[in-house]
């Protein structure tokens, strides 16, 4: 993982160059916006200033000094916070708060319903049932066959890893320790790559990166894994004590069985008897991809890199029998969702105005909406010998 985060931060100093004369009429961020496009010049050539009373008719700007300003160009605070990614296309991104990204949690939980449960997303629910169902009928038989192929190349099943930090914690009747581990062996380091703090490492590499080059979309993109991370987590958790099903490792029958609403004690005595459904992992590990995905769309690399690992983490939590294949589709779909809202809310769509000369630097900033827990309406109020103040949030 640390050689993918080197890989990603090596790819993306090298930002690539626009040259265009755009127009973007754009309303809500998410819209599709229409725009006029001219080819690149070639590297020899000049860009020329427009004409404006009183100026010279036809000064030049070399080419290599308007990339200078380029795509990502520093506002007055030294900061990068509007990204061109493609012809006509540019993304602004204000600064994050610091942890931000835990008030940003409940507005994603609250928008989650009105994203997913659309008509237009009426087939997407079908293939996920589908898909589900089909694998569920063939689970026993994917995993039997994912281990004998693990047995035949020498992949060890169990996924074993060497503890480095361990500091226990307790609420209660819970056991919630703190504790780092990193695997040893080659299916373990498959498996690792699910793990949170691989997530927590690379989130924190795009914090860092953003901090030391004052790059806003990094550190945006770092507050939008954690709230797309975290999002997801609580809804992966929740269907898990709901379901209760086996893991097939420690399954008692063909396929695992389905123990509904455990109690809480019972679920946290003995965790890998109830949490199989659907799967964290592979949740997590989609939401990572696709924040940083369409917060890069310029770099293609990331998704084929990202779905390739996530291959591998699938593999690896079949050969160990830690998830059956049908606990794939669902957690998949979360992670996804999560991410593509944290994503929606963290960046504005810019518009570009034919005449870049006479507008500064030629980009206007669309308006951004209030944080949602600044939305809300205050409003006194008096009934009878009642007397007080509510606050209503529409979400």
């Amino acid at each position: 993982m640390r050689l993918f985060v080197a890989l990603f931060f090596s790819l993306l100093s090298i930002s690539p160059s626009f040259a265009s004369s755009t127009r973007l009429t754009t309303g809500d961020p998410d819209t599709t916006c229409t725009s006029t496009t001219s080819a690149s010049a070639p590297a020899d050539t000049t860009l020329a200033k427009a004409h404006r009373p009183g100026a010279p008719a036809a000064s030049a700007v070399p080419l290599a000094a308007a990339d200078t300003l380029g795509p990502h160009t520093r506002n007055a605070q030294g900061r990068i916070s509007d990204y061109t990614v493609a012809p006509g296309v540019t993304w602004h991104y204000e600064k994050p708060r610091p942890f931000s990204w835990l008030l940003h949690i409940p507005r994603d939980l609250g928008q989650f319903p009105g994203y997913a449960f659309r008509k237009d997303n009426a087939r997407t629910f079908m293939g996920l049932a589908v898909s589900s169902l089909v694998l569920w009928t063939a689970d026993q038989a994917i995993t039997d066959a994912a281990q004998q192929f693990g047995r035949y190349v020498g992949l060890k099943e169990a996924s074993t890893q060497k503890t480095l930090v361990y500091i226990p914690f307790h609420i209660g009747t819970a056991n919630l320790p703190f504790e780092f581990n990193v695997p040893d062996n080659l299916n373990s380091s498959f498996y690792f790559l699910g793990d949170g703090w691989t997530h927590l490492t690379v989130a924190s590499s795009f914090w860092i990166y953003g901090g030391i080059k004052k790059d806003n979309r990094a550190l945006r993109t770092s507050s939008e894994l954690g709230e797309a991370i975290f999002s997801t987590g609580l809804v992966i958790q929740t269907l898990k004590r709901l379901t209760g099903r086996q893991s097939p490792y420690v399954a008692t029958k063909d396929r695992g069985e389905w123990h509904l609403f455990p109690s809480y004690d019972r679920y946290q005595h003995f965790v890998p008897n109830y949490d199989a459904f659907p799967t964290g992992h592979l949740a997590t590990a989609m939401a990572t991809i696709t924040v940083i995905a369409d917060n890069y769309p310029e770099y293609h690399f990331i998704r084929p890199l990202g779905y390739s690992l996530m291959g591998l983490l699938g593999y690896s939590m079949l050969n160990n029998g830690v998830h059956w294949a049908s606990d794939y589709p669902i957690g998949i779909a979360l992670g996804y969702a999560f991410a593509k809202i944290a994503v929606r809310n963290g960046r504005t769509r810019v518009e570009a105005p034919l005449d870049p000369a006479a507008h500064g630097s030629g980009f206007q900033t669309m308006p951004r909406r209030k944080p949602w827990y600044r939305q809300g309406n205050f409003s006194p109020y008096n009934y009878g010998p009642f007397t007080g103040a509510s606050w209503s949030l529409r979400w």
